[in-house]
């Protein structure tokens, strides 16, 4: 058998084969495509179910710790600035505009109160009312004027 009878025997058989590969190929690629992205959608929803189990967890951890007394009277301490009978509540803010202000200026913008404490509580209620009134230049809580005494 010679070669040019070896073409013509494989040139029909070759080119049936690739028909055939082609047209498997046109109608299995949409359903591959579709298959990695169902195994895309379950992994991305796996890790989801995985996140919000730790999620729980978390939240089921946070429930215990409420149901423990120190730990309820610790937020409340924290969260609260609650104290217990015979401790004095100290509050530090930090640094502020008063810590670069010099003493001697300091004592010059000191405001002198004007008005009883109860005053002070019925003006800023009567403010509250009436967001668009100023208030007055007086500085609530600081009592009547010089006397030292404790309401």
């Amino acid at each position: 058998m010679s070669a040019a009878d070896r073409r013509r025997t494989h040139g029909p058989r070759v080119l049936v084969l690739s028909a055939v590969v082609l047209l498997l190929a046109i109608f299995l690629v949409p359903s591959l495509q579709k298959w990695l992205e169902q195994r895309s959608e379950i992994g991305r929803l796996n890790a989801q179910i995985s996140q919000q189990q730790q999620d729980l967890a978390a939240a089921r951890a946070e429930q215990a710790r409420w149901g423990d007394d120190a730990y309820v009277r610790t937020q409340a301490r924290d969260r609260l600035r609650y104290v217990m009978p015979g401790e004095v509540p100290y509050v530090v803010d930090g640094h502020s505009d008063a810590d670069r202000v010099s003493p001697q200026e300091t004592a010059t913008t000191v405001p002198k109160p004007s008005a009883a404490w109860y005053e002070n509580v019925w003006e800023s209620l009567r403010l509250a009312g009436n967001p668009d009134e100023a208030p007055p230049p007086s500085t609530p809580g600081l009592g009547s004027s010089g006397s030292g005494s404790t309401p």
